[in-house]
């Protein structure tokens, strides 16, 4: 029998566990977090002023920092600005002078004005009513134009919030109002064209045509901490393949799934639970899946045909997710037990409701689903319950694309988005920009200035449960299954988020 060498064994071993111990300790030192995240897009791609799914939410939110921030508990908190003082109805905001970008720029109020105005100039953020609030009647066509509600001096910037003062820090804390270096901005397209220069706390090193991309941490910012990620790789998984995040998390891939990954909440949870090595963070019952009926929906199918297809997706959707823990049949889209949930009146209206009359469709009609992986388990079960329903997989909310022809949009479209427990001005204006609330296009802008304008939160709650309301009768959406967010990290990493927002805030994942 060959004899063994027992000592070149151990010498070897211990090489290698000194190897990997240096390896160990050169990461921690890094402090380098990588991050499943569920697409394939370059920096470019991303734009505050125009956000409609959760992932660019989150991918802002990292690189830019609005001018005050909300808490995990959901109060406001100083942001870009440090000090914010009203002065009747015009907010004083003073800008940190401490705050700079990663080549050591400064952030100016010069910066917060510009970038405030090239949101008036694109118009288009769908978290906010910012333009009634500040310019109300002014049409701003570039950024040097006035706007009579901005204006700054050396050391601050002063909004005048026209008497709708309890909407406007709570708006501003939305990432669609960040704060953009203007030395990163193209003057004439207005396009974010450096994402080295940022406002947040990481701003982009490099990205490659995998679509992975290296955030670093900005040293001049804020949140800027020896417990936090010193380096960010975002690592795009493969959304073709159900769960494929969570096997790149078992196999060391990425250290790090965030609140958007395409993983069912509860496969997350028992991951954690079955690996002591990882932990997970779950949200309250937050994210809300339905089916919203489109303008061309409300009009080609009757209230008899919408209130027959809801049925018929609550059954379906009932069954998919009967056996999944943490996930329920909701017949509200805000949550019941939030400042947006119905009254006991309106419930007990909706439920007679049950017993109108209900057809079914007879001609056919078109379904965008919003999903990224294992389309088919939606689809499927789908088409054998309505053989009318002709099904596709759609890439974005229908109201924030542009068709080639009015046949080319869904009657209906189903996805799921973060609702919340409290009064948000940022995710009302979302619900109505989207058009899950029901209103046509031109009434959404009355109902929210007319909302705005209305200084009683009492009466405001009110308004908001009837326009709740009314969706849900009409219907325009049928609300079909609650469910948490969650998120997991491979420890060290601890995760600090809040669970009462999807957010997924890149400095809240800490080393213990």
């Amino acid at each position: 029998m060959k004899r063994v060498n027992f000592k070149i064994i151990l010498v070897v071993g211990l090489a290698f566990f000194a190897a990997g111990a240096v390896f160990m300790k050169s990461t921690n030192n890094e402090r380098t977090l990588r991050v499943a995240f569920p697409v394939k897009l370059k920096a470019a791609a991303y734009e505050p002023t125009n956000i409609n799914l959760d992932h660019e939410y989150i991918f802002l939110e990292n690189v830019f920092s609005p001018l005050v921030e909300i808490s995990k508990d959901g109060s406001i908190e100083s942001g870009v600005a440090e000090k914010m003082d009203w002065t009747g109805d015009e907010l004083k905001l003073t800008i940190r002078k401490t705050l700079k970008t990663a080549s050591g720029k400064q952030i100016t109020p010069d910066d917060v004005v510009f970038s405030l105005k090239r949101l008036l100039v694109l118009s288009g953020n769908t978290h906010g009513n910012f333009k009634d609030i500040v310019c109300p009647g002014v049409n701003l066509k570039t950024v040097e134009d006035d706007c009579p509600g901005i204006r700054k001096d050396h050391h601050s910037v002063y909004l005048n919030a026209k008497g709708r003062k309890s909407f406007l820090m709570p708006m501003l804390g939305a990432i669609d109002f960040a704060v953009i270096p203007r030395s990163s901005v193209d003057p004439k397209t207005l396009k974010i064209v450096d994402f080295s220069e940022t406002s947040g706390p990481y701003w982009l090193e490099k990205e490659n045509e995998s679509g992975e991309a290296t955030l670093k941490l900005n040293p001049y910012h804020y949140f800027a901490s020896k417990d936090i990620a010193e380096t960010i790789v975002l690592v795009p998984t493969d959304t073709t393949k159900p769960e494929s995040s969570l096997k790149d998390l078992e196999e060391g891939r990425v250290d790090h799934l965030t609140t958007v990954d395409a993983s069912k909440a509860d496969k997350i949870i028992r991951f954690a639970q079955k690996h002591p090595d990882f932990e997970s963070h779950v949200t309250m019952k937050i994210r809300s899946l339905f089916i919203v009926f489109t303008e061309r929906g409300r009009k080609e199918l009757s209230s008899d045909e919408r209130r027959y297809i809801g049925d018929k997706m609550k059954t379906v959707f009932s069954s998919i997710y009967a056996e999944i823990p943490g996930f329920e049949q909701r017949a509200e889209f805000f949550p019941s037990l939030g400042e947006g949930g119905l009254t006991q009146a309106q419930r007990e209206k909706l439920e007679s409701m049950r017993e109108l009359k209900k057809a079914e469709p007879k001609k056919h009609f078109k379904i965008g689903i919003i999903k990224r992986t294992g389309y088919e388990e939606w689809a499927n079960p789908i088409a054998a319950a309505l053989p009318q329903a002709d099904c596709y997989k759609e890439t974005n909310v229908p109201d924030f694309k542009k068709y080639d022809k009015p046949d080319d949009v869904p009657h209906a479209w189903i996805a799921s988005t973060d609702t919340g427990f409290m009064e948000d001005i940022s995710l009302i204006s979302y619900s109505l920009n989207a058009g899950l609330l029901g209103l046509s296009k031109e009434q959404r802008s009355k109902w929210l200035a007319d909302y705005m304008a209305t200084d009683d939160k009492g009466s405001r709650i009110n308004k908001l449960k009837e326009l709740h309301y009314q969706a849900l009768a009409e219907p325009a959406i049928v609300p079909l299954i609650a469910s948490p967010y969650a998120a997991l990290a491979r420890k060290p990493w601890k995760i600090e988020l809040s669970d009462l927002y999807a957010n997924n805030q890149l400095w809240r994942i800490t080393l213990r």
